[in-house]
């Protein structure tokens, strides 16, 4: 009969140090689409398992800062045995050019994908002139 070998995985961690089991979380850069149309500039973060509540978008002078942290998918009472995905977080800055008109950004999350809508001012948008005749 074969011997059957349970939560060998279990003891393995139990021998490494403390210092081994816990990593430090990486922060992760959200992969961002950005698509430019005549009436701004549209990003697109994916940045899954994010909740609302614990997003941050800001705008200081001319950067554009995206902050935000995973939630809690495991129960706190629970020990996992082993984890690869050590991420818990994600941030990405970007540099905003003189055309974005700040005080109108806008932006809304649905499904893990940060859509982030940055107007250009009134002055750099292209406009048509109607030609009257005298």
């Amino acid at each position: 009969m074969a011997e059957v070998k349970t939560n060998e995985m279990a003891v393995k961690n139990e021998t490494r140090p403390a210092a081994e089991q816990k990593r430090q979380p990486v922060v992760m850069t959200p992969p961002v689409d950005i698509y430019e149309t005549e009436e701004g500039i549209l990003l697109l973060a994916d940045m899954p398992g994010v909740p609302k509540e614990n997003l941050d978008v800001h705008v200081d002078k001319n950067m554009l800062t995206i902050k935000g942290e995973i939630g809690d998918i495991v129960p706190k009472d629970i020990t996992p045995l082993y984890v690869e995905f050590n991420g818990k977080a994600f941030e990405r800055a970007f540099t905003l050019g003189p055309d974005v008109d700040v005080s109108k950004i806008e932006a809304s999350m649905n499904a893990g994908v940060l859509k982030i809508f940055l107007p250009k001012s009134e002055e750099v948008k292209p406009r048509k002139i109607e030609v009257t005749v005298e």
